[in-house]
């Protein structure tokens, strides 16, 4: 059938007397629908909601201690239009101003206080609980104390490749403001970050940690970058010179071989270096004359850092002693 006929015949229907009948009862089906839905949404309903909390016009020369939380967590009576706003366009914030609530350090809310504040975000809402139910926040308006960042860590890297060096901060130092009537403990030197625990790196990382302050303090910034830098280890060998010690003025102690080979790991960044010198020693004082042996223990001295898994070919050499 073509779209002409189909128009024609769907017209013809709405003519006659049993799509009047059916026009009209789709009507009253819509007028009601609307009616529902006005009703409904200006009745009152009981909703859980959470609210941003945001401190305003704080001055530059105060320091907040404590931000306080995030958001409060509120339950109000609104209609449902009301709610509905909220839902579409977002959360409203619960604007404190620090003028209106601060005094001698203490910014504090009382649960009417709060109340009346979410009210006012919420357009007139009536609000039944919030949590906290109070606010207490430190603020100062003096000078930071700058102190030094500690690094509380224990890192190992993976196999085949070494941490090089110390960890390196963002930043070495912080200020350290402290609430009214508290000093900086005289035992605390410094401040720390979170404990990092890192094993095996395979390749440089950095990581943002906290700083830990003492009580009743805020440390600014809050925060620092970490970075270990790890790099591959190279395998290398070389052949190093026996040395004699503790050896009478009398007597000489010849050992054989005189150079024994040395197999090391180092990291790239030090494997072209020319100055990991290191000591193959054999000493006198643990030699057993009495004994049928002519070996002495070879031991290994003065081993830079950089070498990992320093090894002798042999961990003995035979010897003879000379008379002078």
């Amino acid at each position: 059938m073509s779209p002409q006929n189909i128009f024609k015949k769907s017209l013809l229907l709405l003519r006659s007397q049993r799509g009047r009948d059916t026009l009209m009862f789709l009507l009253f089906v819509v007028i009601s629908a609307v009616l529902w839905c006005v009703l409904t949404l200006n009745e009152e309903e009981q909703r859980d909601l959470r609210l941003p909390l945001r401190i305003t016009q704080v001055p530059d020369s105060v320091t907040l201690i404590s931000n306080g939380p995030e958001a409060l967590n509120v339950s109000i009576r609104a209609r449902g239009t009301q709610l509905i706003k909220m839902t579409m366009g977002g959360a409203p914030p619960v604007n404190v101003d620090f003028r209106a609530y601060s005094n001698q350090g203490v910014l504090k809310l009382s649960n009417a206080d709060l109340k009346a504040l979410v009210r006012n975000a919420v357009g007139g809402a009536t609000t039944t609980v919030v949590y906290p139910d109070t606010l207490s926040l430190y603020y100062t308006t003096k000078a930071g104390y700058p102190l030094p960042v500690k690094i509380d860590y224990k890192a190992a890297a993976a196999p085949q490749a070494a941490i090089v060096g110390r960890p390196k901060l963002s930043i070495d130092s912080v200020d350290v403001y402290m609430a009214p009537g508290y000093n900086i403990p005289d035992a605390l030197p410094s401040t720390s970050t979170e404990p990092l625990r890192l094993p095996g790196l395979d390749k440089t990382t950095t990581v943002r940690t906290r700083l830990i302050g003492p009580a009743h303090s805020r440390v600014v910034p809050d925060s620092v970058d970490v970075t270990f830098t790890v790099e591959p280890m190279i395998f290398k060998s070389r052949k190093v010179v026996i040395e004699p010690i503790n050896v009478p003025s009398d007597v000489k102690l010849i050992t054989f071989p005189a150079q024994i080979d040395v197999f090391f790991m180092v990291p790239m960044s030090a494997y072209s270096k020319g100055d990991l010198r290191f000591r193959v020693v054999a000493d006198y004082s643990t030699i057993d004359t009495q004994s049928d042996s002519r070996m002495v223990k070879l031991s290994l001295m003065d081993v830079p850092a950089p070498l990992h898994n320093v090894q002798l070919t042999a961990d003995s050499a035979e010897y003879i002693i000379e008379r002078k």
